[in-house]
């Protein structure tokens, strides 16, 4: 019973880090099924989602200028969130198949993740029975490298479903 109430206190403690969004226009996640993530947002005004039935958003009534995710199965989804100037933060959440993560693919997502420096434009996530690429790329060299992790590894094993933003370089 005393493993119980210490998962339960892990849990609640990593439940409850809230990520400060300031400064940026795009973010991608990777949740944990069943995993539930908290972001707070200066100026928050609204939450909507675009497409992805596996997770959930929604304001939360006990923190200000916050809301969260709630991954309830694996899928992707963008949530999109206005702030009271009229700017939006685009934030993509790839929710990891429960029950198709072999240890190899979470052992490879890992991999990749750190391969991806620490980038918050970009996810790595175990769907499909791969590692899958998810968010936005800002430039040509980000893209390309992001091409040669999955040639790297094949696309059998990682593939991209990063988006190019329109930048001028």
């Amino acid at each position: 019973m005393r493993w119980v109430a210490t998962a339960v206190l892990m849990w609640s403690a990593a439940a409850g880090a809230t990520e400060v969004l300031q400064g940026i226009e795009f973010r991608a996640v990777t949740l944990e099924p069943g995993q539930r993530r908290s972001f707070r947002v200066p100026t928050l005004e609204r939450v909507t989602g675009t497409s992805g039935a596996c997770i959930e958003e929604g304001v939360d009534t006990d923190a200000d200028e916050t809301f969260w995710l709630l991954a309830t199965c694996g899928g992707v989804r963008t949530t999109l969130v206005w702030r009271a100037d009229g700017k939006r933060i685009h934030v993509m959440a790839c929710a990891e198949d429960e029950k198709n993560r072999p240890a190899a693919m979470v052992k490879l997502r890992q991999k990749v993740q750190l391969e991806l420096k620490g980038s918050k434009q970009q996810t790595a996530c175990v769907r499909n029975g791969r590692v899958e690429l998810w968010g936005w790329a800002s430039s040509a060299a980000e893209k390309a490298h992001l091409d040669a992790l999955e040639t790297r590894y094949g696309e059998a094993q990682v593939k991209s479903f990063v988006e190019v933003l329109e930048v001028e370089e």
